[in-house]
């Protein structure tokens, strides 16, 4: 009988136990105890390129395409209209860098590319904070 009791007692503490260490994995994973700032930068948050690094001083924006093979056939700003890039016209592959350069902060960048794999011209904006 006291083998019984004491099978049960380690049993329902053990299952309590690996619930706590669960639900704290399950923070620690969600970013709850991490120290600093709770969310990824994302200036400009465009919808179909990732955000890479923007220098004040040269004026550049790095960008990363998306997972399709397109082609950019134009870049505007909507400041001075100054925003270029050397990959225009080209085919750019998933996964690539793109730099664009005579970008201001505050200005809206709006990106025109067609999708190499259905043929269908995008539009994709955000504005650099």
């Amino acid at each position: 009988m006291k083998g019984q009791a004491a099978m049960e007692y380690l049993m329902t503490y053990g299952w309590a136990i690996l619930i706590v260490v669960a639900v704290i994995a399950a923070l620690y994973a969600m970013g709850v105890f991490r120290i600093g700032g709770t969310t990824v930068p994302c200036s400009p948050c465009f919808s179909y390129f990732a955000f890479v690094d923007y220098s004040s001083a040269t004026k550049d924006l790095v960008i990363r395409n998306g997972p399709k093979t397109i082609n950019i056939t134009s870049i505007t700003d909507d400041g001075n209209n100054d925003a270029t890039s050397t990959i225009l016209y080209q085919r750019v592959e998933p996964g690539a860098t793109i730099t664009i350069t005579g970008v201001d902060s505050g200005e809206t960048i709006t990106i025109t590319y067609v999708d190499l794999n259905s043929g269908l011209s995008h539009t994709d904006s955000a504005t650099l904070h």
